[in-house]
């Protein structure tokens, strides 16, 4: 069995780091704050597609290649429907005209967009997960 520890993960290239994620977090609730009830229900659908995605990762490391194999399919869907969803968010924040800043910072490049906005919802679902206590 292989362990895992944040500095194995951050020592990759182009990670988002725990320190930027929280910052892009908290810009984001912020506002969502100010966005208005169509935000905030779109900020409910992220969080939930989130936390779906991120016990889905979070168990990749410990499946076999065949559980692997057999789950793929659903962990890309679970992926996607957090890509919409910060699409979403996007998108709206930009028609009411407030600052993207945190989309820059979160995406870094075009290549690395899909990994980093995975990892962000994994970074979400840790702040839930502690607040649930």
């Amino acid at each position: 069995m292989e362990l895992f520890t944040y500095e194995t993960f951050s020592a990759k290239s182009n990670v988002l780091s725990f320190e930027t994620a929280g910052k892009i977090y908290s810009e984001l609730v912020g506002l969502v704050e100010i966005g208005g009830p169509e935000l905030q229900k779109y900020w409910s659908d992220f969080l939930h597609a989130a936390v779906t995605y991120a016990a889905r990762r979070a168990s990749w490391l410990l499946l076999s290649r065949e559980q692997k194999v057999a789950t793929d399919d659903q962990r890309t869907a679970e992926h996607d429907a957090v890509l919409y969803s910060i699409a979403v968010i996007r998108g709206t924040i930009a028609q009411q005209g407030l600052p993207l800043d945190w989309y820059h910072r979160l995406i870094f490049d075009n290549v690395q967009e899909r990994k980093r906005v995975g990892d962000f919802a994994c970074y979400v679902a840790y702040i839930y997960g502690v607040n649930a206590r």
